[in-house]
């Protein structure tokens, strides 16, 4: 009897464990499918990587395009015009004009948003203040209200734009550098040896010997898609857009640079606010002069911060549009970066109370210049606008652009037949 117990319980254990052998068989064997489907998946993730014991990554250069842009370009373009701006005074002053046709300016009116709001009720209050006119509390509101909301629309920019770059800009430049490096891998043979690495990392072409035009085939039809909607490989539509995008930043700079030097170069510096205004026609004030403290306040909340947001926008919007995976969406996001430009306009329209709207109508401050004459400046100089504005346009497409380094334009001629077939309505 227990011979026979012991064999049950041999046999039993015996079933137990070939059980449980099948069972781990069959876990391996689950395991091998899940991870085989799983690389499958990841295929492109595993053709871009890389061993960094074979191929270090570059390292990465100290300063960033948005130290670049804020540190050189920013300043740079500043004290250019600002020289070019004293130049030309000075030279119209040492050689006045004797002809007939100079023209005597008055006094002009400011921009009709919140920057010109804010200008308004701070020099029509201040002035007030000093005068003693008015409600003494109900001017130190107004005034503060104002300075607040001019305060409010530049803090708004910026929060706007650090979330855009965080959020939408970086997610973009990440996904087309993925399409374009999936693009350079595949059509230099999927070779290691054809290759090299930029600074972030994604494959290039390192010789263009290795590339095959045949390896487009290769790719899926996403990933042919995808490679053939890179703005980059349809210059001629990427360069318009960025033309009329940076074109559009131009013209804010050009009214910011107008108030600056209306306000500060045009008009007198003072010793007291008093002698600030004079009365004009009707309800309106003319700005006679200003104070030197109240010059530096409106540099530091109105001219210098709508300066830097101007020319970091007009760095972001570029980069944000090149790195766009959509022809479509490529003329919609252009269409859309306007509306951070224009929140100084909206805030106007819908906050501002209409007696102070009226009081922005009615300040007139000092023209660029009292006498005006007929000159190839006053005539032909705002035409140049275009050429600064395509010669930035060249040099962020082909020189400065960090969206896709070391772009090698090899999509153009692969996509020829692929974007035709699209445009004549037979793709598949």
């Amino acid at each position: 009897m227990r011979q026979s117990g012991s064999s049950l319980e041999s046999d039993t254990s015996s079933e137990v464990a070939m059980k449980f052998a099948h069972g781990f068989v069959l876990f391996l064997s689950l395991l091998a499918q899940t991870g085989s489907e799983f690389l499958k998946k990841n295929e492109h993730s595993r053709a871009l990587a890389v061993e960094l014991s074979s191929k270090p990554l570059p390292a990465k250069p100290t300063f960033g395009p948005e130290a670049y842009v804020l540190g050189v370009i920013a300043p740079g373009s500043f004290i250019m015009g600002l020289a070019a701006v004293v130049l030309l005074r000075y030279y119209e002053r040492r050689y006045p004009s004797n002809d007939l046709e100079v023209v005597d300016r008055e006094p002009e009116n400011l921009d009709e948003d919140v920057y010109g709001a804010g200008v308004a009720t701070l020099v029509r209050d201040s002035y007030s203040l000093i005068e003693g006119k008015g409600s003494l509390f109900l001017r130190i509101s107004r005034l503060s209200s104002s300075f607040l909301l001019m305060l409010f629309v530049v803090f708004l920019q910026i929060f706007i734009i650090l979330q855009m770059q965080k959020l939408v800009a970086s997610r973009a430049v990440t996904e087309i550098r993925q399409i374009y490096g999936r693009y350079e891998f595949v059509m230099y043979g999927a070779e290691m040896s054809h290759i090299y690495l930029t600074e972030n990392g994604f494959p290039r072409g390192a010789d263009p010997t290795y590339f095959d035009p045949a390896n487009f085939g290769r790719l899926t039809e996403s990933e042919q898609a995808s490679a053939c909607r890179i703005p980059f490989s349809q210059p001629q539509l990427l360069l318009p857009i960025l033309f009329i995008w940076t074109l559009t930043v131009v013209a804010d700079l050009r009214r910011c640079g107008d108030l600056f030097v209306r306000l500060i170069l045009a008009t007198p510096t003072i010793s007291s606010m008093r002698d600030a205004v004079v009365e004009g026609e009707g309800e309106c004030e003319v700005v006679v002069g200003l104070t030197g403290a109240l010059k530096a306040v409106l540099m530091a909340s109105c001219i210098v911060p709508r300066y830097l947001i101007n020319v970091y926008l007009l760095w972001l919007g570029c980069r944000w549009l090149a790195a766009t995976p959509s022809f479509g969406d490529l003329l919609l996001n252009a269409v859309a970066l306007e509306f951070i430009l224009l929140l100084k306009d909206t805030l106007y329209a819908g906050v501002v109370p209409d007696r102070n709207k009226r009081a922005t109508q009615n300040t007139l401050i000092q023209p660029w210049q009292k006498r005006e004459p007929a000159n190839y400046r006053v005539f032909l100089s705002s035409f140049l606008l275009i050429l600064v504005t395509c010669s930035w346009v060249l040099y962020y497409v082909y020189r400065f652009q960090a969206v896709l380094p070391d772009y090698k334009w090899d999509v153009a001629k692969v996509c020829a037949s692929y974007v035709k077939s699209v445009t004549s309505g037979k793709a598949r």
